[in-house]
């Protein structure tokens, strides 16, 4: 994943959230839960690149709680 624009977050489940910038660059590996998104006060454009694979997919999970995202600072 690669931030081109505004500020966002990145965050993999059991792990502190990264604040994310332009011009970052994130690898997420396989099998790896996660979430990303707009900082409070940002919008946030990112381009991901995905590599294929057999027997693979993309699963979208539960929604971040606002009483989470608001611990983010």
């Amino acid at each position: 994943m690669i931030c081109v624009a505004g500020e966002g977050w990145y965050q993999e489940e059991g792990k502190k959230a990264i604040k994310l910038s332009k011009g970052m660059v994130i690898t997420i590996p396989p099998e790896v839960k996660h979430w990303h998104g707009a900082t409070k006060d940002s919008w946030f454009s990112h381009i991901a690149v995905e590599v294929p694979g057999e027997n693979t997919s993309n699963e979208w999970c539960e929604p971040v709680s606002d009483s989470e995202y608001d611990k983010l600072k």
